[in-house]
């Protein structure tokens, strides 16, 4: 099989994504400053973790979709690309807490577990331990666990597509449901939970990276419609303001709405046609994500997106609070940490145990 083009500017972009969420947990744009409305704005930039699932959503489909899967070889780079890096920041992480805030009580194994077997995120109550924003690694593994199945059932009919995503919507809400209130821990603990943080609620947005890799893969020629890019950050910019007026957070229809925009009519108008944009065609956008320090930041945005609150967080808050200060150091952290730990230990594990 010939070797397929790189994307760098799909790289770029997830450098982008993580700073979006970044700075939706520190909007730096105060109401009173810039009033409500920008306010709220930017704090939909929660969005970024949609813009990670969908990619990849739309790397693992583009990378595995036409090979026959040697399941050892695919299972072990997944577990390089994400476990070291994660067990290493996440032992940090409740080792600092147990030095620093728990003054010698002992440290809670029963969330520690959860926490390395990535298991907190089926879990309410266990959601936001450890490294908070890591409830989001629980849905990249279910989604690495189940691809290669997904794809088989893709290959023999392309239905598939549309069955899957809400055949695990139905199964979460009959779950949810039955064991609304009644399970330990808030596990799968109401549908809204199950929307907003499990797999089952969200498998639209790698559905959406999904037929954007097939689509991408059976059509080589470039398309007639020159604008995809632009088309896609308008209806992204779209979903940000209906988000801005429908909170995701609450359990009524208002909720609904919001779930709605962000999970299918996001990824699946915004941000795939954007995608389909930045590797199709030649823009400044596709320009300034390709370039070698934008791709160099997109290789560490993993780490950044882990220690961008949290443990190094709270020492930088000991010699200042500034947010910018803390972008860029916590941008070097990742850097070298990528560099020197991520990156080597990756080739190591996978050159090593996984035949090429």
């Amino acid at each position: 099989m010939e070797n397929k083009p790189s994307l760098p500017a799909l790289t770029g972009v997830r450098a982008i994504a993580a700073y979006m969420v970044f700075i939706h947990h520190f909007n730096p744009f105060s109401k009173e400053v810039f009033g409500e409305r920008f306010h709220s704005f930017i704090n939909q930039f929660h969005i970024g973790v949609t813009i990670f699932f969908v990619l990849s959503g739309f790397l693992i489909c583009y990378n595995y979709y036409e090979k026959k899967i040697n399941f050892k070889e695919y299972f072990i780079k997944r577990f390089a690309r994400i476990y070291p890096v994660f067990f290493l920041l996440t032992t940090l992480t409740f080792f600092y807490h147990y030095f620093y805030f728990s003054k010698g009580i002992n440290i809670d194994f029963r969330d520690y577990l959860f926490n390395i077997t990535f298991l907190k995120g089926f879990f309410n109550d266990l959601k936001f331990t450890g490294i908070a924003q890591s409830w989001s690694l629980t849905v990249e593994e279910v989604f690495y666990l189940l691809a290669p199945i997904m794809f088989l059932l893709i290959k023999k009919s392309k239905i598939w597509l549309f069955i899957l995503p809400i055949g695990f919507l139905v199964i979460s809400w009959l779950a949810s449901s039955f064991l609304f209130d009644k399970a330990p821990l808030g596990f799968m603990n109401d549908f809204f939970f199950v929307l907003n943080y499990t797999f089952f609620g969200r498998a639209t947005e790698f559905f959406c990276g999904i037929g954007l890799a097939i689509f991408f893969l059976k059509n080589k020629k470039q398309l007639k419609f020159k604008y995809f890019t632009h088309l896609g950050l308008f209806f992204i910019i779209v979903s940000l303001y209906l988000l801005t007026i429908f909170d995701i957070n609450k359990k009524n229809y208002e909720g609904q709405i919001a779930i709605t925009v962000n999970n299918l009519i996001l990824p699946l108008l915004g941000i795939t046609t954007l995608f389909l944009g930045l590797i199709r065609e030649k823009t400044i956008f596709s320009r300034f994500l390709s370039n070698s320090v934008m791709v160099k930041l997109g290789k560490s945005s993993y780490v950044f997106y882990l220690i961008h609150m949290g443990v190094f967080v709270a020492l930088l808050n000991k010699v200042t609070t500034n947010l910018f200060f803390h972008f860029i150091v916590l941008n070097c952290i990742a850097f070298l940490f990528y560099k020197f730990f991520e990156h080597p230990v990756h080739l190591f594990i996978k050159n090593k145990y996984a035949k090429n």
